[in-house]
């Protein structure tokens, strides 16, 4: 009991130094009053270090703001970078296959489940049952769906591009997941390629390169993430090529992700390109509102938190081309209802976003665009802001709202106030009808397109 009490002592000392580095190098007091202060060290040590958070938007929150930070003063305190493990109080009670402890305040470790040696461990909400399936995502999720189910088989390898927060780490991870629900015993290895590189040069530093060959070449699924790091790398991209061409010649299976297309990626190898293109190269494009808006009511309904509808709406409208960053807005709001221990308002959801989207800039002002179709279509902006609904106004009035949807970052909600105060269906509504006229009627199209250049010219 000694030796325990003392082992925990020792940690809490341990954690404090981590901690007081953070507070130093955060830019915020609330920032580490917020995220760091809650967390309490179960084990750290050079090899892992297992954190224990209130719940599952700590973990979201951590990885994609201060993982690295952390990491780094980690890897300065014990001379390399460990793996490093959070686990939720929340949801402790409900997922006894992680590795998780027995109880708040001790180190004594419970059940695990046994995994390769340095493997680091898979996110357990980036799973196939959280990820919403939309007209962007659709058929690289039924690609990955099929790897996980046949792996070796079917698409390898298998390659995802995507920009930043559309989804491919979490699809990544999801084959781990699945191929272990259906495979137990299968050996899976996830890795970013920043850290192949880096586990590379630390085994060539200390003589354990026959080490890191058994680690990546001994593996049934091999997942890395955002393989681009490894451009301009030499000694790395031809390690990872014949770990490549060992994996699949013994029907391994490798799925790769992204930013860009192989062939896109610059001083990227060829030899590597032309293995990635043999298999399938499947991308992620940026979600519609719909999907956007399934994405927020499902974590929604994870967390058991209830938004108005407006509210989700108004942040699913602003925030389009990075699904990371709606979550993570959504995760903020949650944070400051609780945090200020209210109801979530409108107030609330602006206040947040304005650490997500860039204000308008000037020369699409919506006046500048009402006035632009006042005069091409000859009726007044007056008119055409107000309530009637004669032909001669509905059509340039939709026109009005498709450009204003192109062109600026006004939500459907603010579009729709312009309008008499018309609501987001009707902006929708509007906006798919010009697209499809545009599609139908060339006399139509060059019309809106010469609209459009007028006022991209200023």
């Amino acid at each position: 009991m000694a030796s325990q009490s003392t082992q925990l002592e020792e940690t809490n000392q341990l954690w404090g130094q981590v901690l007081l580095e953070i507070q130093n190098r955060l830019e915020s007091r609330q920032t580490f009053e917020t995220w760091f202060k809650p967390i309490q060290p179960l084990t750290l040590g050079p090899q892992v270090v297992e954190l224990e958070v209130p719940n599952a938007f700590f973990i979201d929150w951590i990885h994609e703001h201060h993982l690295s930070t952390l990491r780094d003063i980690l890897a300065g305190i014990f001379g390399r970078s460990p793996e490093v493990r959070f686990t939720s109080r929340e949801s402790a009670a409900t997922a006894p296959a992680r590795s998780e402890p027995a109880s708040e305040g001790t180190a004594a470790p419970r059940a695990r489940v046994e995994r390769p040696p340095g493997e680091l461990e898979l996110n357990a909400r980036l799973t196939f049952a959280h990820f919403v399936v939309g007209s962007s995502n659709q058929f690289t999720h039924a690609a990955c769906r099929a790897v996980a189910e046949r792996p070796g088989h079917a698409y390898n390898p298998l390659f995802i591009f995507a920009g930043s927060g559309l989804g491919k780490t979490h699809l990544l991870h999801a084959v781990g997941h699945e191929t272990r629900l259906q495979r137990p015993h299968a050996r899976i290895c996830y890795v970013p390629a920043e850290r192949f590189t880096n586990e590379m040069i630390y085994s060539i530093q200390h003589a354990q390169t026959q080490a890191f060959r058994n680690k990546y070449r001994n593996v049934d699924v091999l997942l890395i993430d955002d393989i681009q790091f490894l451009a301009g790398k030499e000694s790395t991209q031809e390690e990872f090529f014949y770990t490549f061409n060992s994996l699949r010649d013994a029907r391994k299976q490798v799925v790769v992700t992204a930013d860009k297309p192989p062939k896109d990626i610059p001083m990227l190898e060829e030899r590597l390109t032309s293995r990635f293109n043999q298999g399938l190269v499947a991308d992620i494009k940026q979600p519609d509102l719909e999907t956007r808006l399934a994405i927020l009511r499902n974590r929604c309904e994870e967390e058991d938190v209830k938004l108005p509808e407006d509210a989700l709406l108004l942040i699913a409208d602003r925030i389009r081309n990075n699904i990371r960053d709606l979550e993570g807005s959504l995760v903020r709001v949650f944070a400051l209802g609780s945090l200020l221990h209210q109801d979530i308002t409108m107030q609330m959801v602006e206040e947040v976003l304005q650490h997500y989207v860039n204000p308008e800039p000037d020369q699409l002002a919506p006046e500048r665009v009402v006035t632009a179709v006042s005069d091409a279509f000859g009726i007044k902006p007056d008119a055409l802001c107000g309530k009637r609904r004669t032909q001669s106004v509905v059509l340039p009035r939709q026109v009005a709202m498709y450009l204003l949807r192109q062109l600026t970052d006004l939500s459907l909600v603010e579009i729709g106030s312009l309008f008499g105060g018309r609501d987001h269906t009707t902006v929708m509504y509007a906006c798919d009808r010009v697209a499809g006229r545009i599609g139908e009627d060339s006399a139509f199209s060059e019309r809106v397109n010469g609209l459009i250049s007028t006022l991209a010219s200023g």
